[in-house]
């Protein structure tokens, strides 16, 4: 408008920051006005998500046949069931453990008949020196015959077995590798299988991982390590305390949330995959920073501000810049000092007596130029 002085306002050139609103102490009474001091301290963070209970993809066991060949007897027989470590879970029969066998037997007797050499009378000393090359050949092939068998998954009492009474076994057990749950069975009396089929999938429950999502702004000081505890409507009041084992480098673009893999004991196995979870995860803390009642804080379109209590029944609004919120404080990054103190009670009403003064103030200003406008309130 033609004649008005315009004045651009932005968040350092409000002229709230220069109003003071003096109350007496009969009106500070009246309305309630509690302050707290601006303090220097430590902020533990924790950090709330909620989770669902998943394998540890560690624990996971996937069994294939090492041959191809039959199963002849099966001992498990839906998912679900519970072996404990060394439980037979099927019988398999393997020509190629057959084979390898009968390939250690032969190899096992050209052993022992060049370990015999050595024993002969001088006139013979000449041959055994010749095949002493062989001999060492010999040996080679014979450990080479052992790993087949092991490879095979040819028992060792099925070996020395083998050794001392030649009795050759075509009928490979297959057994638990370690105590769990099978979740996967695909194996069947009487079924043809080769090396590529996975016949069983066993899981130890007795570790779990929390898969948990993080808020995007909550990631501050989330880091692989930090302790962690859960609870779970199936057994209120129980908690299970364990840790960060990875914190994945990725924000999902809609949900924008950081998803972070948590790692706990479960001797019970109680803690059953996709059970759902209340998780908290101690971040590290923020050391020697200033905080205040997060109570404090008036927000408003550009940030926050909030009110520092002169004294003497002296107020002034102060914009300030906000970081770490933990529990019932809140990080100041800048706008206070540590010997200030903040209104925590009764703040709102100082704040638009404020209002009103920098608004009259303004008006003021485009009618004279300059000017102060000053307002008492009892």
């Amino acid at each position: 408008m033609a004649g008005m002085n315009m004045h651009a306002m932005t968040a350092t050139d409000e002229p709230m920051a220069a109003t003071t609103v003096a109350l007496a102490p009969a009106a500070i009474r009246h309305l309630g006005v509690r302050s707290a001091p601006v303090e220097r301290t430590t902020l533990h963070r924790h950090i709330p998500a909620p989770g669902t209970v998943a394998y540890d993809e560690e624990r996971v066991i996937q069994l294939h046949p090492r041959s191809a060949g039959w199963i002849e007897e099966l001992f498990v027989f839906a998912e679900g069931e519970k072996v404990e470590r060394g439980d037979d879970l099927a019988y398999f029969f393997s020509p190629a453990a057959l084979w390898a066998q009968i390939d250690y037997l032969s190899a096992l007797e050209d052993d022992e008949l060049s370990s015999f050499l050595p024993s002969m009378d001088d006139d013979r000393m000449a041959a055994f020196i010749s095949s002493y090359q062989s001999s060492r050949d010999n040996g080679a092939r014979l450990r080479g015959t052992q790993d087949i068998l092991r490879y095979l998954g040819v028992p060792e009492m099925y070996r020395r077995r083998l050794e001392q009474s030649y009795d050759l076994q075509a009928i490979i057990p297959i057994k638990a590798p370690h105590s769990g749950v099978l979740t996967r069975l695909r194996a069947r009396e009487g079924m043809y299988a080769e090396p590529g089929d996975t016949l069983f999938t066993l899981v130890d429950l007795r570790k779990v991982w929390v898969m948990v999502d993080v808020h995007e702004h909550q990631v501050a000081g989330l880091h692989d390590g930090a302790m962690a505890e859960i609870g779970t409507p199936a057994y209120p009041g129980r908690r299970w305390r364990g840790k960060v084992a990875f914190v994945y480098p990725e924000v999902h673009p809609v949900t924008r949330t950081v998803r972070a893999r948590l790692s706990f004991d479960n001797p019970d196995e109680v803690l059953l995959p996709n059970m759902f979870v209340e998780a908290m995860i101690h971040a590290s803390p923020r050391e020697d920073v200033l905080a205040i009642p997060h109570q404090a804080l008036i927000a408003d379109g550009q940030g926050y501000r909030v009110i520092r209590d002169l004294g003497e029944g002296r107020f002034q609004p102060v914009r300030v810049s906000t970081g770490l919120r933990a529990g019932e404080q809140v990080e100041i990054l800048d706008g206070l000092a540590a010997s200030d103190r903040v209104v925590v009670s009764g703040q709102f009403l100082i704040d638009s007596e404020s209002s009103l003064q920098a608004s009259f103030q303004r008006m003021t200003e485009a009618d004279h130029g300059s000017g102060t406008a000053h307002s008492m309130v009892h």
